[in-house]
């Protein structure tokens, strides 16, 4: 009996294992089916009733589909890149490959300074900065400390300074013109104080080597931009005539980094001595200030410039009207 029952627990054990295998089988070509058809929807297998020559085919079409949905995500993004530009939510910074470069006659607008103390005979002292002429008449923007005298006071000599334009940048300008002083704002006690001084050129040097012979009918000037618009992460370019660089024209560029009070921007584009009183332009090389002072960390530096807008309405209001060269702003 037990041996009959053993046999019999044999033949049962082996045909549960067949048909385990047999059910296993059934779910893997049911799995591979399936498969099949989700490959052959998707295009990646071609039907045998169509040959291999249906391969190619498929994979083409394929191609383009894929192109047409890539173009039409690619359009999607730009439109919505375009949207975010238009509700300025997010800072685009302009493209500096597509910057435009300086023109001969915006460079030439940008001018050095060279402005003898009153007492220039006794002590010999001269004071050296940068300037820009932004209009065709003459009229230069400068800082007050470039038209200083040694002990700070302002210059009141004729000529203030004479003005030196850059034909060659590879070479130092030399002194051509005679500018006097049209107005300054005092010096108050405040660190960043409205630092801002008008001159006109009103003459040739006519003892200056290579001076022209005669006023030009119109000199180049800059085109005016506009600082309040001016946000961190905006391009800004200090275009002028440091003492570290050579004697020559300079140019350098970075972002504005921030303000301070009312009418001075910060920015980490290098300036040094010999840059104050000179441009700070925008990415279509318009002015929007004067660069004047720099302080120096431990490691690196910050420049601060001058604000265009609250200079222009200085001019406009409080400079014109005005009979004394001396206008608080």
């Amino acid at each position: 009996m037990r041996e009959k029952i053993k046999e019999k627990g044999i033949i049962s054990l082996k045909v549960q294992i067949i048909l385990f295998v047999i059910a296993g089988a059934v779910l893997v070509l049911a799995g591979l089916g399936v498969t099949g058809w989700i490959l052959y929807q998707r295009g990646y297998l071609f039907s045998s009733g169509n040959g291999f020559g249906s391969r190619d085919l498929t994979v083409k079409e394929k191609s383009v589909e894929s192109n047409e949905e890539t173009e039409e995500r690619i359009k999607e993004l730009e439109d919505k890149i375009k949207e975010l530009e238009d509700n300025q939510q997010v800072p685009f910074p302009p493209d500096e490959y597509f910057l435009p470069p300086l023109t001969e006659e915006q460079i030439s607008a940008v001018v050095e300074l060279w402005c003898p103390d009153d007492n220039y005979n006794y002590n010999g002292f001269v004071s050296i900065g940068s300037g820009s002429i932004v209009h065709p008449e003459g009229i230069i923007l400068t800082n007050r400390h470039v038209v200083s005298n040694e002990d700070w006071s302002v210059i009141m000599s004729s000529p203030t300074c004479y003005v030196g334009i850059t034909d060659n940048i590879a070479y130092p300008p030399e002194p051509k013109y005679m500018a006097d002083l049209v107005a300054y704002s005092p010096q108050n006690n405040d660190y960043f104080d409205f630092d801002v001084a008008v001159l006109y050129i009103y003459d040739v040097c006519y003892e200056c080597e290579g001076a022209p012979k005669s006023l030009p009918a119109s000199f180049s000037y800059l085109d005016l931009g506009y600082s309040d618009v001016l946000a961190p992460g905006d391009y800004v370019a200090i275009a002028g005539y440091p003492a570290i660089g050579a004697d020559t024209f300079n140019f350098t560029d970075g972002i504005i980094s921030g303000r301070v009070g009312e009418f001075v921007l910060k920015t980490d584009a290098k300036i040094d001595s010999g840059n104050s009183g000179g441009a700070a332009l925008n990415s279509q090389n318009q002015l929007i200030g004067i660069p004047t002072w720099t302080i120096s960390g431990q490691a690196e530096s910050m420049g601060y410039v001058v604000a265009i807008d609250q200079i222009l309405n200085w001019y406009e209001q409080k400079v014109v009207p005005s009979e004394s060269l001396e206008v608080p702003y």
